[in-house]
């Protein structure tokens, strides 16, 4: 990417962000127009504060309240400058965002392809190393292993009890060392995670039955159970209580 089309984005952004400014004009028409809004907001609060239904006059009043709140709502959803200044503003939201994309996301490829093969012989290194310590440790093992026998083969020959228990026990002494080899690290920060390779559904779900801990694992989607009865009513489904709710 050039540096002339980061330029010439930028220059974008900054005519879209004088578009979307709230000048004193607009300023005065959004106050114009939703000041009256705002003061019936006020009694619409105190009424759902207060309201109390008993008869059919309670009923038809609330009604007639709710229709007013509508009317206010589409009319303040609907507002021409109101819903300039929002699309402007997502509009400038979507155009920061692939400005600041046009800088990360070339980085964040770059810095991946050049940590991949340093992880790459990192891991190799590692391998290497546990393999090493593997045979180091077992040499160590077998000539420890070597030694013992060689005492207790001693130990057998001898014919005072004393002299045999303490060569005995100078055999059961003899340790092979713990063997250590460090592979070598690069700078880079890692640090590692456990990833979901397969899961096995049927197994997962029988075992809900009898481990309690795995339910914090599932989570059930009362919007789809919710869907699933309004689609059958008739529909019953274990464990689930529905109720109607009228809104």
């Amino acid at each position: 990417m050039s540096e002339n089309t980061e330029l010439a984005e930028l220059e974008v952004i900054a005519r879209e962000t004088t578009d979307v400014a709230i000048s004193e004009t607009v300023k005065g028409e959004l106050i114009r127009d939703l000041m009256p809004v705002a003061v019936r907001m006020q009694g619409y609060a105190d009424f759902a504060a207060s309201i109390t239904v008993a008869n059919q006059d309670d009923a038809d009043h609330a009604a007639d309240m709710v229709k007013r709140i509508d009317e206010d709502l589409k009319y303040v959803k609907g507002h021409e400058v109101l819903t300039q200044i929002r699309e402007g503003l997502f509009k400038l939201h979507r155009r920061a965002t692939g400005f600041c994309a046009m800088f990360t996301e070339p980085m964040e490829r770059n810095k991946k392809a050049i940590r991949a093969p340093v992880i790459a012989w990192q891991e190799a290194e590692r391998v290497k190393a546990e393999e090493a310590q593997r045979k180091l440790q077992a040499a160590a093992d077998l000539k420890a292993a070597q030694e013992r026998a060689r005492l207790e083969k001693e130990a057998a020959a001898l014919k005072t009890p004393e002299l045999k228990a303490a060569r005995l026990e100078q055999a059961a002494m003899v340790v092979a060392p713990t063997v250590s080899v460090a592979a070598p690290k690069s700078e880079l920060r890692t640090s590692k995670a456990w990833k979901v390779k397969n899961i096995d559904g049927d197994t997962f779900y029988r075992a809900l039955a009898t481990r309690p801990d795995l339910r914090g694992y599932v989570k059930i989607l009362e919007t789809g159970l919710e869907r699933a009865k309004a689609a059958n009513p008739s529909a019953e489904i274990p464990g689930v209580v529905f109720e109607v709710v009228v809104r």
